[in-house]
């Protein structure tokens, strides 16, 4: 009798871990799906040069330093930083260069080119940067940080979704006028 007692404990706490387990994965499958049903908020790395970035909200980690509030300019597109098949990527994927033109807060010197990444591998949200050679020419507010690891990266900005659809027109657009056959920058 007593050994038939100990087997019904022991067959009633093998079901309690089951269903503690089953409620569990429940519990995190169900956190995924709620994830992935809110959709991201595209962001863009940087603001038009009428907008002061220091007074936006933006997504600046917490252990962020060497801060600089600038006017700048992109010289170039953005580099991908992973090879051909992204291997050695980091969390950042991207690379560009900016000409600071103006400081408003923080240590740097006008004229003074910076390299920056932007474009994190781990935040799986649309984002824009300029590309076209008009969006190039232009002037932008940006905001630059150091992490702990000492690198320097450009702040995200949230978007519109209408805002990331325009911009990404004018970029499809120029990749389009740019493939066709005698086109010249």
């Amino acid at each position: 009798m007593r050994s038939l007692d100990r087997k019904i404990t022991l067959v009633a706490i093998a079901i309690a871990i089951a269903i503690a387990i089953a409620i569990a994965v429940v519990a995190v499958m169900a956190t995924h799906l709620v994830e992935a049903a809110e959709p991201k908020v595209p962001v863009a790395y940087f603001l038009h040069q009428t907008s002061d970035p220091s007074h936006v909200p933006n997504n600046l980690p917490v252990d962020a330093t060497d801060v600089v509030v600038a006017k700048a300019r992109f010289l170039g597109g953005a580099n991908w930083m992973g090879g051909r098949h992204g291997e050695g990527i980091t969390n950042d994927i991207l690379f560009t260069r900016v000409k600071i033109i103006e400081v408003n807060e923080g240590r740097a010197e006008v004229g003074q080119v910076l390299g920056v990444r932007m474009g994190l591998r781990n935040d799986s949200r649309e984002f824009s940067y300029p590309h076209t050679p008009d969006q190039l020419a232009q002037e932008y507010a940006v905001l630059i940080y150091s992490s702990g690891d000492g690198l320097r990266r450009l702040a995200a900005f949230p978007i519109s979704s209408l805002q990331y659809v325009h911009w990404q027109e004018e970029v499809r657009d120029y990749e389009r006028q740019r493939g066709k056959p005698g086109y010249r920058e």
